[in-house]
């Protein structure tokens, strides 16, 4: 299950880093930090489960700022799809 994550978080990052460099919207480029993120989490798992930084296995470093970039990308899609939501109301 481990290596299916790490490859559907590897191939999703280059599309939303594409999806940003076409539009410039920053809601994709905090999509594509967050699978970029997620992938190296997920390789760490795999390819070197046992190292560590400070006492702390690398992959719960890792995480903290997937968190975050998740949490980013999660408000940024919110904040669009009310704008867009007012858009079609006519406020």
């Amino acid at each position: 299950m481990t290596t299916l994550l790490f490859w559907v978080f590897a191939t999703h990052a280059p599309f939303f880093a594409w999806r940003y460099h076409r539009t410039r919207e920053i809601r994709f480029a905090a999509t594509a930090l967050t699978f970029v993120l997620l992938a190296l989490l997920y390789g760490v798992r795999i390819w070197a489960p046992d190292t560590s930084l400070g006492g702390v296995a690398l992959d719960t470093w890792l995480r903290v700022p997937a968190l975050a970039a998740a949490a980013l990308s999660l408000g940024l899609l919110a904040r669009h799809l009310l704008r867009r939501a007012r858009r079609a109301s006519g406020r």
